[in-house]
């Protein structure tokens, strides 16, 4: 399994203003591999994500997931691959909040097409105590495992996660990125969004984003 861009470009018009989101970036992640794009905030690395997961068409260039176009598709024909093969973690969680815990991802799991056991992943992930909590009875560190397991509860392929850890203590932190690298060990292609130095420290690769370029 692997997700691969090529000369990604994503710019937004506003009357007669640009703005080059990113740049020409190309980049793949391979099964097994634990790849952190970093950069400061409004560097592109939510826009690059969300052109990787298909949930952003790119203004130019071709993204590839298991040897499957993903750009220039139509949204359906992106949304079932995206529901093959990529699990998103995002920034801003992704729970519905009507929900309980088990119900969340039990609806992914349908939607997905997926055989995950739901039980089975709380308990990974060490959650399977809250499984019939509301997602505002969450504690931070819960609510990034139970985001982590709506993104897995398909086994996904490939992981993208968005500044996974942003609002986690370091000890919570420690405790979902050993997560996150049992998922690579088990063959998951996995692409981290983060500035934190945690997080890079626990990657295979760090590229860097600068204003929508990547420099290293």
């Amino acid at each position: 399994m692997s997700l691969r861009a090529d000369n990604i470009y994503r710019f937004y018009r506003a009357g007669d203003e640009e703005t080059l989101a990113v740049q020409g970036v190309s980049l793949e992640v391979t099964s097994g591999e634990v790849v952190v794009v970093s950069g400061p905030s409004g560097s592109g690395k939510s826009t690059l994500l969300a052109c990787l997961a298909g949930t952003d068409e790119p203004s130019g260039g071709t993204v590839w997931v298991d040897g499957s176009r993903m750009s220039g598709r139509s949204e359906a024909a992106r949304s079932a691959l995206r529901a093959r093969h990529i699990g998103t973690m995002a920034q801003s969680g992704n729970l519905m909040p009507h929900l309980t815990l088990r119900d969340n991802l039990r609806l992914v799991r349908r939607i997905g097409g997926g055989k995950g056991r739901v039980d089975e992943l709380l308990e990974d992930l060490g959650i399977a105590d809250r499984a019939k909590a509301w997602p505002q009875q969450l504690s931070g560190g819960e609510l990034a495992r139970a985001s982590l397991a709506v993104a897995l509860v398909n086994g996904p392929g490939v992981l993208l996660a968005d500044e996974p850890t942003g609002e986690l203590d370091e000890a919570t932190e420690a405790r979902l990125l050993e997560l996150i690298r049992t998922r690579a060990e088990a063959g998951c292609a996995i692409l981290v969004a983060s500035h934190s130095r945690a997080v890079r420290r626990a990657a295979d690769r760090v590229l860097q984003l600068e204003d929508g370029r990547l420099v290293a």
